[in-house]
């Protein structure tokens, strides 16, 4: 029988109601999620007038800069191209333009990219590289390698391919990749190895904004967690201008007169901006700097208008609304409209018409119109993205820049009481309800329109200075000796400005939110002045500080404990009033020996008692010792310097094992106390200790085989991986000597040549220093007696960076208060990468012309071969002397590396090839060797000495170093060709998967 329906239906309803409920906050979420306001975190520009940062490009706006100019020599001829009536067939009828300089430079060896590669690069594609590089830095995003970031370029110009490689004889085997719309982003987020969607967008002048629009839905469906977006476009035929000029479009004066009466026009311009972002909620709870919110948006079509490039006043009206309405904003909360606004006698007055029916002037307030192309014009593709920095940099300075040219409104634009204002001088930016809110328009060619919302970001709280530590580290690197030297000039002149950051906080950004390359450089200091003085003290060395090893590795670091006599009073004070990860690690050995020293230990090492001489007693010394070492210990973990190898002097072996994982602290500490109580009889000052009360200890204790190679004191020698110490090891220890320079050649016959002494003082670098000097062997302290406890240990931390360590920066401020600031970006040392079209191509620029007068010569190496010549013969080789081999084969090697890079023909390339550096120990593929260079440079050691290397060997981390020790070693065995073993076949198809298809079956159609 079924029960009655009111007994079953109060359980029904209460989860009926539960999953009501959970409905209702998953649609809310959703609902949050699809509209969650967008942070801009970082931007990064270069545009016309010499911008290359925000801050340039704020001075520009605020002294309200022209940066129009006439077009460059090197672009294209202006007088034979010029001329002034509209409609000549043929002809352009403007000589303007706003330019960037040095637009056939590039840092190719900064993103790993060959010179021969970086030649067939539209320029587009390079400062997009730069731009976003240096916007990631700005934003302090050191590394989003396989991370959720999303890639979105705005790019419509095609002039480098048109130009360069219009002939089927003009092709290399990269002007394909050089020169797609769809690499400009690809390329990116290759580079950076990047997971989020890549997409490059065209819609004509309003890519880059559409681009924005694209990575805040991305970002708000999560597709992403952060975005780059922006825009690029660069201005190297004369082409688009002349048939823009056919319709009458340009500016015979080269002046966007946007709004002016006057107005007769655009002029182009070019320029690349990039803008990092996040939700909202994701930059605030990173503790993002938050520039501007991007509270949403809209995007539109103008559809059949009055012509395909005509706007419609309707399409513009709707977006406006809908931008609106998708970003909760109510018209009258706007202030500031960036507009389109090209300065054309027909879009002008629409796009203004548009814009006074939404947002109309506000009682006793008028809002403010400007548009950034009367500083130095229309930059197409990357207009919008320079339209949002420019409100971005304005909401953070609270300041509306001057728009240019403008004396009296267009009689066009038929408002009889205009609800905005046009300010022709830096204007204070007065909200009209408390909150700074701007409206971003850019409208394309295309017909696709783009209106974004932003306000001001939330603020932060001023940085305030946490100096519990008193002394910093600033750590610089770069990709070459030339970029680390501007670099250290560059933070020499932020540290020297006037109301600097605080230091510690200078020092954070810059070690947090950089990559860290092979060229460094650490500074120790307590002051912006004493930073900036060591800086200019390291510029003056002669020598270089190439950080990495020969096989690309981190160096390892072996910790070297030292025994007693090394203890003095008041050893790491320093450190433990200001380090809390060594106070954390002294207060857990103080608790653990409460019961175990009859005088407490922070009273043993901190006493204020000048005559406790608490340390003369070897009961309390030793664990004293003990406790200081576990802690130095914590504290390089939390830095991220961790022991390859550990070795231990006297009581010092039982830190060095603890260490080594062969037994817990716990167990050490009794280890340790139980070692310090040995007494001899005092009726015979020569009779041996009694050990059994060691023996006992010893044996009551858990001891493993060590984690890492650790080292004994009794014989010197590496203790065996599969065996753990016992009682008689540490008995045996008691009366035995140190056999300490075998400990050192032990570890330095396993590859260690990196000590840190873990201890108070210098005892044991000390003797190494005079066992073996003048060897190339890195020593140095964690404390020294008679110095600063934390310029010590930090001095020795900023050598370790310099040699290559890994350190966690991050971890390295983990207990202190820090934020964020700006600091220099890596600078980029640019050389011109080129590509000089074949000699009957027709000129159109001064460099073609240029490049017609290079003609092959007879004889020459053609493109895609490594084979200069350079490399000498396996006769000449062994004709050598054994000990001159490996000289004159390295130098060859690094020749054919070089022409590999530059691989092609003309003297140009032969000069390039022969100013390549290439280090013995740089890595290959850091040079830009791809997989096609790298069969080039296999083929012509086979042909030439006889010895076949397996490709992946050139792939896989080899430097020049590498490559020559293992043709000698082949070479030596006389077997003249190299069997690949079976790993390196794994290998193969490893590399196989990774390459793209034309590479990976050239690979296998050569043979491994």
């Amino acid at each position: 029988m079924s029960q009655p329906a009111d007994t079953k239906s109060p359980p029904m309803l209460k989860r009926a109601l539960a999953a009501i409920d959970r409905l209702q906050r998953e649609l809310e979420a959703e609902r949050r999620g699809r509209t969650e306001p967008i942070a801009v975190v970082s931007v990064g520009c270069r545009f016309p007038g010499g911008v290359d940062d925000a801050d340039s490009y704020w001075r520009l706006l605020a002294g309200g800069v022209d940066a129009i100019r006439e077009v460059p020599a090197d672009r294209w001829d202006t007088d034979a191209l010029y001329d002034p009536q509209a409609g000549t067939p043929g002809k352009m009828t403007t000589k303007w333009g706003g330019f960037l300089d040095r637009i056939d430079e590039f840092d190719a060896a900064f993103f790993g990219i060959s010179p021969h590669e970086a030649e067939s690069m539209d320029p587009q594609q390079r400062l997009v590289l730069e731009v976003a590089w240096e916007a990631l830095e700005n934003a302090g995003y050191a590394n989003l390698a396989g991370s959720r970031t999303g890639v979105f370029v705005g790019v419509i110009g095609s002039d480098y391919g048109m130009q360069r490689f219009s002939r089927p004889d003009a092709l290399t085997p990269y002007a394909v990749t050089g020169n797609s719309h769809s690499i400009v982003s690809g390329r990116l987020a290759y580079l950076l190895d990047l997971r989020g969607p890549a997409v490059s967008v065209d819609t004509a002048c309003s890519s880059s904004l559409s681009a924005v629009h694209l990575a805040c839905q991305s970002l708000r469906t999560g597709e992403c967690d952060t975005a780059l977006a922006g825009g690029v476009n660069v201005v190297l035929s004369p082409l688009p201008t002349i048939g823009f000029s056919q319709f009458g479009m340009m500016s015979p004066d080269g002046r966007c007169r946007t709004f002016d009466a006057r107005a007769n026009g655009f002029v182009r311009g070019e320029g690349c901006g990039m803008v990092v972002l996040k939700r909202l909620s994701d930059a605030v709870a990173a503790g993002d700097e938050v520039l501007a919110v991007i509270r949403g948006g809209a995007v539109n079509q103008d559809g059949r208008s009055t012509g395909l490039t005509a706007p419609n006043v309707l399409s513009q009206r709707e977006l406006l609304r809908r931008a609106l309405e998708t970003s909760g904003v109510e018209a009258g909360q706007v202030s500031y409209v960036e507009a389109h606004g090209t300065g054309t006698t027909l879009g002008d007055p629409i796009e203004v018409e548009a814009l006074a029916d939404v947002y109309p002037a506000a009682p006793g307030a008028e809002w403010h119109l400007g548009s950034v192309k009367t500083n130095f014009g229309h930059l197409e593709a990357a207009a919008g993205i320079a339209g949002l920095i420019k409100v971005v940099l304005a909401l953070r300075h609270r300041k509306i820049p001057p728009h240019l040219h403008f004396k009296r409104l267009n009689p066009h634009i038929a408002i009889d009481r205009p609800p905005f204002a046009i300010p022709t001088e830096l204007t204070e930016w007065t909200p009209r309800d408390g909150r700074r809110i701007a409206g971003v328009s850019a409208f394309g060619l295309s017909g696709t329109n783009v209106h974004l919302l932003v306000e001001e970001g939330p603020g932060r709280a001023p940085a305030t200075a946490d100096e519990r530590r008193p002394v910093n580290v600033l750590a610089l690197s770069a990709r070459s000796e030339a970029g680390l030297r501007l670099l250290a000039e560059r933070h020499r002149d932020w540290l020297g400005r006037a109301a600097p950051a605080p230091v510690a906080d200078h020092c954070y950004s810059a070690n947090t939110g950089r990559c860290h390359f092979p060229h460094r450089l650490a500074v120790v200091g307590g002051s912006a002045a004493e930073l900036d003085a060591a800086l200019a003290g390291v510029l003056d060395r002669s020598e270089p500080n190439q950080a990495v090893s020969a096989d690309g590795r981190e160096p390892e670091v072996a910790f070297l404990y030292s025994g007693t006599g090394t203890e003095r009073p008041g050893m790491a004070h320093a450190l433990y009033e200001s380090a809390p990860a060594f106070r954390e690690a002294l207060d857990r050995c103080h608790e653990l020996l409460q019961d175990d020293l009859e005088v407490p230990l922070l009273d043993v090492l901190f006493s204020e008692d000048p005559g406790a001489a608490h340390l003369s007693r070897p009961t309390l010394a030793q664990p004293a010792l003990f406790a200081v070492q576990y802690a130095l210990t914590e504290l390089w973990r939390a830095w991220g310097v961790r022991p390859a190898a550990v070795f231990g002097h006297g009581p010092g072996e039982i830190a060095a094992a603890c260490t080594a994982g062969v037994m817990s602290l716990e167990d050490a500490l009794r280890l340790v106390t139980q070692r310090a109580r040995l007494q001899l009889p005092p009726d015979s000052p020569s009779a041996e200790p009694d050990l059994a009360p060691l023996r006992r200890v010893a044996d009551g204790i858990t001891q493993s085989p060590p984690r890492i190679p650790f080292v004994s004191g009794l014989d010197g020698a590496l203790w065996p991986w599969d065996k753990a110490p016992d009682a008689e090891h540490w008995c045996g220890q008691i009366d035995r000597p140190v056999r300490f320079a075998d400990a050192v050649s032990t570890l330095r016959s396993l590859g260690y040549t990196r000590f840190v002494e873990i201890g108070p003082d210098t005892a044991l670098v000390d003797r190494i220093r005079a066992q073996q000097p003048g060897d190339e062997l890195f020593t140095a302290p964690s404390l020294q007696a008679g110095e600063d406890d934390w310029r010590t240990v930090l001095s020795t931390l900023a050598e370790l960076y310099e040699h290559g360590a890994d350190i966690d920066w991050a971890g390295f401020d983990r207990d202190y208060s820090r934020t964020r600031v700006p600091v220099p970006t890596s600078p980029f040392v640019r050389t011109r990468h080129w590509y000089d079209a074949p000699a009957a191509t027709v000129a159109t620029t001064a460099g073609d012309e240029a490049g017609q007068q290079e003609k092959p010569v007879a004889g020459e190496s053609t493109a895609g071969s490594a084979d200069d010549g350079s490399l000498l013969t396996r006769e000449e080789l062994l004709a050598l002397k054994a000990d001159e081999r490996f000289d004159v084969l390295a130098d060859r090697l690094a020749r054919g590396v070089g022409a590999a890079l530059w691989s092609g023909s003309g003297p140009r390339r032969r000069r390039a090839a022969a100013t390549v550096e290439v280090g013995l120990d740089q890595p290959l593929l850091d040079l830009g060797l791809d997989s096609l260079m790298a069969m080039g440079l296999r083929n012509q050691i086979r042909d030439r000495l006889g010895v076949t290397l397996p490709i992946v060997a050139l792939l896989k981390g080899a430097s020049v170093r590498l490559v020559a020790e293992q043709v000698l070693e082949q070479l030596k065995g006389e077997t003249g060709t190299a069997q690949a073993p079976a790993d390196d076949t794994a290998a193969l198809l490893a590399e196989l998967e990774r390459l793209p298809e034309a590479e990976a079956r050239a690979l296998l159609e050569e043979g491994h």
